[in-house]
């Protein structure tokens, strides 16, 4: 009979493997062995009953929609099983849950981890497992500027959460989210300690981050916090804009070309968003499917955690 710690051992080893999607090599520097040692493990997690497989015959399963999101889109996919009618916080909390998870065994050493804010993103950061990470870095993806809507250090807080839970350095990013001038930024970007920050946010090895959209029952803060004016808001409405990606604008065919907005934004251009080699979205919000279709549509997707409802949305568009 297997102890606890034993138990526990092949637990980890087997939802890193089948839960989270690793690789048989990735689990191997989690758990500080050798790829044939995961393999002994996993086969031995299977005949002990420590992990144990269901047949989905329902073609509407999480199972089943994962694949269909991999499939379509490329990418590595994760789906929180929430019920339809769940609250939004609960699924944020699922949401979060899985991608904290799934970000414990993409994060590496000497590397850096671009982090947005949001609510969602807050509830990936109240739920990180704590294990140091040797060298990492953790950088503010873009500005929160001062708004008091937000909170006081909104950002700071969510930053700070990460960097506690994998014993990193934190940078921020202490600029507003959106400049009231392209010249008050470009005139910024000059500034040492945001060339700095800039080339750290540039050369990040993984990107977490969900989508922002004005029109759900929860706008994202970026929409509702006075970061924007109503000239911008009437802007973004010609442009037919469907989201926007750590405050970048976004049509539904992901271009971002002529609006003007981005000019001033203090967010990442998207050709540079898709140099970084992992680019975690979450998105427990079924409201934010055209938006998050378009970023899949466009590139800037490797791995995706969603919610039940939205990922049924995602595979019956088009």
């Amino acid at each position: 009979m297997l102890s606890p710690s034993q138990r526990d051992r092949l637990a980890d080893a087997a939802e890193l493997y089948w839960g989270r999607d690793l690789k048989v090599e990735a689990v191997g520097r989690e758990l500080g062995v050798s790829r044939s040692t995961v393999s002994r493990m996993l086969a031995q997690a299977r005949a002990e009953g420590v992990v144990e497989f269901l047949i989905h015959r329902d073609p509407d399963s999480p199972a089943i929609r994962r694949q269909e999101l991999e499939d379509r889109f490329g990418i590595q996919a994760v789906i929180a099983d929430v019920p339809a009618d769940a609250s939004d916080a609960a699924r944020r909390l699922a949401v979060g849950r899985e991608a904290a998870g799934l970000l414990l065994g993409l994060v590496q050493p000497d590397s850096t981890l671009a982090v947005t804010w949001g609510s969602t993103i807050e509830a990936v950061s109240s739920q990180l497992t704590h294990r140091r990470v040797r060298g990492l870095h953790v950088v503010q993806m873009h500005g929160s500027g001062n708004v008091a809507s937000l909170g006081k250090n909104y950002g700071t807080v969510i930053l700070d959460r990460f960097g506690g839970a994998f014993g990193a350095d934190v940078h921020l990013f202490p600029v507003p989210a959106i400049f009231d001038s392209a010249q008050t930024r470009r005139l910024m970007w000059q500034e040492g300690s945001i060339r700095r920050t800039l080339a750290m946010r540039a050369g990040a090895q993984i990107l977490l981050t969900s989508v922002g959209v004005p029109d759900t029952d929860h706008p994202s803060r970026l929409y509702e916090s006075g970061f924007l004016t109503a000239g911008d808001v009437e802007e973004l409405a010609r442009e037919r804009t469907v989201g926007n990606l750590a405050s970048i604008f976004f049509r539904a065919d992901g271009s971002t070309d002529g609006i003007a907005v981005n000019d001033r934004s203090t967010g990442m251009p998207f050709d540079e968003v898709r140099r970084i080699p992992v680019r975690l979205f979450v998105a427990a919000e079924a409201g934010k499917t055209e938006a998050l279709r378009a970023a899949l549509t466009a590139g800037l997707v490797t791995h995706l955690v969603v919610d039940s409802t939205t990922a049924r949305e995602l595979v019956a568009g088009e």
